[in-house]
């Protein structure tokens, strides 16, 4: 059964096909974290949520910290053929943070300012973006030649894009044995994983956690087809992915 929506609150669809039967959407200007192994569809939730605002005539905004801008277009097109227009005619736009930029270092390395310098510029090209993506925070934290450095340059982000009034997704890596720094200042919560059933693994969605959103936390399974990702009931239960699980 689809969620009633509140009028108070401004609702957002971050384009995950079937997430609509579940919650009514993410209140607009928040910040998600999106967390998972590799292969569990990370970045195709972040082009997906982009997708989405774009196809809707939003400005977005993609920074990449991984993967190149090439190979973001190249992903984007395998799932929506016109998604390569939306990068040319600048609906989205892709900041290259990845080891293919230019940098000081000739180790990629950078220091805070480097990289709050090529975020700001990002921002500056897309000035009115509502839908902004930083694909990945493990990849940045990686990159600093200081890692004590990363909270700084998350809190930065984080205020930044939060007094733009965009709603920002960031992804990273891996599900943590307890919370950290982004998973407390951040707004919303999803882990992608794998379980087993038997003999069968499934993809799997949670929405672990979610500010204003009438949603208790629910395993969903998660699908990865032509066209991205969707969500369903699962047909069987599965242990909830919580801090500190096994």
């Amino acid at each position: 059964m689809a969620m009633q929506k509140p009028s108070n609150i401004e609702w957002i669809d971050i384009g995950l096909d079937g997430l609509e039967n579940f919650i009514p959407g993410i209140p607009k200007g928040d910040a998600i974290l999106v967390r998972g192994e590799p292969g569990t569809g990370k970045t195709i939730c972040c082009l997906q949520f982009l997708y989405k605002g774009a196809k809707q005539g939003e400005k977005c905004l993609y920074i990449t910290t991984e993967e190149t801008p090439e190979t973001v277009m190249r992903t984007g097109g395998e799932l929506w053929s016109d998604f390569p227009k939306l990068i040319q005619n600048g609906t989205i736009k892709v900041v290259n943070l990845s080891i293919t930029a230019s940098y000081a270092s000739e180790y990629c390395l950078v220091d805070k300012g480097e990289a709050m310098d090529i975020v700001f510029k990002g921002l500056r090209a897309q000035p009115n973006a509502s839908r902004i993506v930083i694909d990945s925070l493990s990849s940045l934290a990686r990159r600093l030649s200081n890692s004590e450095q990363f909270r700084q340059v998350f809190m930065k982000i984080l205020m930044e894009t939060k007094g733009r009034g965009a709603t920002t997704l960031f992804s990273a890596e891996g599900i943590p044995a307890a919370p950290g720094i982004t998973e407390y200042l951040v707004d919303h919560l999803i882990y992608l994983d794998y379980r087993k059933h038997d003999v069968v693994w499934t993809r799997v969605f949670l929405l672990r956690k979610a500010r204003s959103v009438p949603m208790k936390p629910q395993v969903l399974k998660l699908n990865i087809k032509a066209g991205g990702l969707s969500v369903e009931e699962i047909p069987f239960s599965l242990k909830p992915v919580w801090f500190g699980s096994d």
